[in-house]
């Protein structure tokens, strides 16, 4: 998937709730386990960077691929209180 279809996912996942924009807890990354991105929903294969992120409020624990959790972080940012 290429960057900007990634972009218009997350930002579409943002919209709906899917994909919430919520002060993350505990992030961890390691090699990948194979499972899949929740943003672009491809595998993370164990010779890329897995970013696992807990999110306190909703509760959901994301799973991203590195690109696809820097967008998230930037589609987010304008959305956080100030």
């Amino acid at each position: 998937m290429q960057k900007a279809e990634v972009r218009d996912r997350i930002r579409t996942m943002i919209h709906t709730g899917e994909l919430p924009c919520e002060e993350p807890g505990k992030t961890w990354a390691g090699g990948g386990e194979s499972k899949r991105c929740t943003a672009c929903a491809e595998s993370i294969p164990p010779t890329e960077i897995e970013f696992e992120v807990m999110l306190p409020v909703s509760g959901l624990i994301v799973r991203l691929h590195r690109l696809c959790h820097a967008i998230w972080l930037e589609e987010c940012e304008p959305l956080q209180p100030a």
